[in-house]
Parts: C-alpha cells; structure tokens; sequence
C-alpha cells in the first residue's frame, strides 16, 4: 500500500510504507539524493557564512545522514533523524537569505517534501510482518 504525501508540493516523494520505521528513514533520504537539482547542494555541508555560523554550527548533508543510518546512530529513533535531516536544509536556509537563491529554493522544496512523506511514513502502521523485514 503506497500514501499520497502531495498536498501541494511540487515534487512529492513516494511515501514509503513497507518495513521498520528506520527502514522507511533509509528510503526517504534515498529519494531526497535522488533529487538531482536540490540534492547537488546538499551532498556536502554548506559552508558557513561567517556571521551566521553560529546558528549552524555543524552543517550537516546527505552523506552524514546516510553513514549516521547505517551505522545505527539513530537507534529505533526516527526522531533523530529527522531532526538531523532538517539540520541539512539549516544552512541553506540560514546563510541564503534572498528567496531567489538557488540553495534556499533548494532547501525550502526539499524541507517540504521531507516533512510531509515523513509525516505520512511514521504514521503508517508497521505490521510484524514489515517489522521482520527490517
């Protein structure tokens, strides 16, 4: 069974409903790299603005995000990863004030797309059976 995560988002990720819930983590950040046009800004920190370094004082990217996932630094805590998922978009979103910049236009779709599909994947319930398959 597969959600709709849409509402108004240009380019939605496909919500993904099958497996442990960290499982479903992996997945979502594997369709936000697949996203050629935001993803090239995030595959690698950002560098700081020097004034706004201390907002994000550790950039985080894809990458990172990844190794955490596989490594289990997350545990059973989609939470965190969430949360360090964000911290990927804080810079652009931090140091990139015009709108019309193109690593905070790339931040604010791909915020939006992760927080709706990631809204709908937790909520989707995890049978034993997608449990085992984690």
């Amino acid at each position: 069974a597969r959600m709709d995560a849409r509402m108004d988002v240009p380019h939605p990720l496909e919500v993904p409903t099958a497996g442990s819930l960290m499982r479903r983590c992996g997945s979502i950040l594997e369709q936000l790299s697949s996203r050629e046009e935001e993803a090239r800004w995030f595959s690698t920190p950002l560098a700081a603005v020097p004034a706004s370094a201390a907002v994000v004082p550790q950039p985080l990217d894809y990458g990172t995000v990844r190794r955490r996932l596989r490594d289990g630094a997350y545990g059973d805590e989609p939470l965190a990863f969430a949360n360090d998922v964000r911290l990927v978009f804080d810079a652009a979103l931090a140091n990139h004030y015009s709108e019309a910049a193109p690593p905070r236009a790339a931040a604010k779709s791909a915020l939006l797309a992760f927080e709706r599909c990631f809204a709908a994947a937790m909520s989707a319930p995890v049978t034993e059976t997608a449990a085992a398959a984690a």
